[in-house]
């Protein structure tokens, strides 16, 4: 205690410290890690409008998935309604019933996405991911899925007498074969994956 009286002493101990800045200079810039994602935000952007979620986390093309089956379901909704030779009920309510599951899958997805995109930054993850959706709405298979919904709005559209003529027939048959087809696809989707 006598010693912090003594007015020679903090002289003596500033000429035992090496001169410089008391804290050492990095080798390398600092690293500013990027905020977090807002989960509450990435919510309510997919509420407003499907897509957009998957937008503010970065992840584009899902997206642009999102908002291409929605735009497919609402017109093939208001394709099946102002038809000429009367509506069909059975795609209307099978349309009808497919857009709710889209728009909540879509605000589901935003919010795993953003827990998995704040992990992959946090922790500096890299991995891709491994949703089939994912891979399935990736770089060429994309273009396929547009080409093939640009084709299919082209001819509802243009409604040329065999597509009518094919509706008429195996319309109310379409529904129960687009279920069944997609169930199977499913199944050997899930079988696939879990071998």
């Amino acid at each position: 205690m006598d010693d912090l009286k003594d007015p020679h002493f903090y002289e003596e101990q500033q000429r035992n410290y090496p001169p410089g800045p008391p804290y050492g200079v990095p080798p390398y810039p600092p690293y500013f890690q990027q905020p977090p994602k807002k989960k509450w935000l990435a919510m309510l952007l997919s509420l407003m409008m499907p897509g957009t979620g998957q937008f503010y986390v970065g992840m584009m093309q899902r997206g642009l998935f999102i908002m291409m089956l929605v735009i497919m379901d609402i017109f093939a909704i208001v394709l099946f309604a102002t038809r000429d030779e009367g509506s069909n009920v059975a795609m209307i309510t099978l349309f009808s019933l497919i857009l709710p599951v889209i728009y909540f899958y879509n605000v589901f997805e935003a919010l795993q996405l953003t827990d998995i995109v704040n992990r992959r930054r946090f922790y500096g993850e890299s991995e891709e991911l491994t949703d089939p959706l994912q891979k399935l709405a990736k770089g060429g298979n994309l273009g396929i899925l547009l080409i093939a919904a640009g084709g299919f709005l082209f001819l509802a559209s243009s409604k040329p007498i065999w597509l009518e003529s094919f509706f008429k027939l195996f319309g109310s048959y379409f529904g129960a074969i687009f279920l069944i087809i997609g169930g199977i696809a499913l199944f050997v989707w899930e079988t696939k994956r879990k071998q």
